[in-house]
């Protein structure tokens, strides 16, 4: 009977199958023809394979039923593994961080100041930091070969999953609610506490004076709070109002910002509404605090699955391709002892045929005959005059027989 296959293979396998509307899913029917949907993909193919898609399915439906696929945060607890990075990468990624922090403080004061001289404000676009900039070809090193081959390979152009980003639109639009919200909460705490100096701004309705108006009068009027409550924000008045002044230059001006700043941004904008004893506005930006940080904690996770997904796929490959070269190495040693073998093969094959008895050269010391006739002019005369008589002995022959 074949063993059902190891939950954490199969989420790795089919976490992008069952998303969004499809997490939900708990029919076996229903599970089964998604799986059948991407058998073909290679992970799967094996799985089921090794496993059947008996075993796959039901496996995947406890999954389900664990509601594993639709909170990368279940996942994590039921796979902390999966969804660990290395140190190089966490190192990499507060860099980042540090380094888009940065650039959009950078970019608050630029709007800030052209604001305040009159001046023409930059374009949004030139102001934004780099999101997902493909890195430098980075060096990673791999588990090489035992021969002269290298051990480190540049894997070029990996885009940066860090800092996190939301989609523009969705940050917008969360910006520009926060900060509907705050201007309410202030003008009503205004006509509640300090009636006289909103009246005298001629701030009538929540819409008659931006967010970035109310810092300075609220830091006039400093003392209409409890001391007890400026305790309970953690930090000075002051920097609760400065990061509410950036983000009403973050809204209006469309600038984008990472996801950590986003997150400070709400937490300090639920903290005023809380300062201004606004309970209604205090729940809205509350509730909407934690569906953001829900979401971007969500995402954050991905982000760590994907990279911790892919330096395995990269360790994998970084194996193979070390037996390749070891392979390809081997090869080549392979040819080079041969070629050696068949040529002392080809020596020994001439030194045998060179020492057959057709093939050697015999060398003589001369007769005495062959001296004698070569310096003795009685023994060449002897020899003509006998070859003479044996011509007139075959031509009188020849004579008679023709008679």
């Amino acid at each position: 009977m074949t063993n059902p296959p190891d939950e954490r293979v199969v989420y790795l396998a089919l976490r992008n199958t069952f998303k969004g509307a499809d997490a939900q899913v708990r029919r076996p029917k229903k599970v089964r023809e998604l799986v059948q949907k991407v058998q073909k993909r290679s992970d799967v193919r094996d799985l089921i394979r090794e496993h059947n898609i008996d075993n796959v399915c039901n496996v995947a439906r406890s999954l389900l039923e664990q509601q594993i696929f639709e909170s990368t945060l279940k996942a994590k607890i039921r796979f902390p593994e999966v969804f660990q990075v290395s140190p190089a990468q966490t190192a990499e990624r507060s860099a980042s961080e540090a380094e888009a922090a940065r650039s959009e403080a950078n970019a608050i004061r630029i709007l800030t100041e052209g604001e305040r001289s009159n001046d023409t404000i930059p374009q949004s676009q030139d102001l934004l930091p780099a999101q997902n900039a493909p890195l430098d070809s980075v060096p990673h090193e791999l588990p090489g070969p035992s021969g002269k081959r290298p051990s480190c390979y540049p894997v070029a152009n990996v885009p940066s999953l860090y800092p996190v980003y939301l989609p523009f639109q969705t940050q917008h639009q969360l910006l520009v609610k926060v900060q509907g919200i705050l201007e309410r909460a202030c003008h009503e705490f205004g006509m509640r506490a300090i009636k006289e100096a909103v009246e005298r701004e001629g701030w009538d309705c929540p819409e008659s004076a931006e967010l970035n108006r109310w810092p300075r009068v609220l830091l006039l009027h400093k003392d209409n709070f409890l001391q007890g409550d400026l305790e309970a924000l953690g930090k000075p008045l002051e920097q609760v109002l400065d990061s509410i002044t950036q983000l009403r230059h973050t809204a209006v001006h469309r600038l984008r910002v990472s996801a950590n700043r986003l997150e400070q941004f709400m937490v300090d904008a639920e903290a005023l509404a809380r300062l201004l004893q606004h309970d209604s506005c205090t729940r809205q930006l509350s509730r909407l605090r934690l569906d953001t940080q829900l979401t971007l904690g969500e995402l954050k996770r991905y982000k760590d699955l994907l990279e911790s997904n892919v330096t395995s796929k990269l360790r994998d490959i970084a194996t193979q391709r070390a037996e390749l070269d070891r392979l390809e190495e081997e090869a080549v040693q392979d040819m080079l002892r041969e070629d050696k073998e068949y040529q002392r093969l080809a020596g020994m094959s001439l030194n045998q045929a060179m020492e057959t008895p057709d093939t050697v050269l015999h060398s003589q010391a001369p007769t005495e005959l062959d001296t004698k006739s070569d310096c003795d002019p009685d023994t060449d005369l002897e020899r003509i005059s006998s070859n003479e008589q044996d011509t007139d002995y075959r031509g009188g022959s020849s004579s008679k027989a023709a008679g």
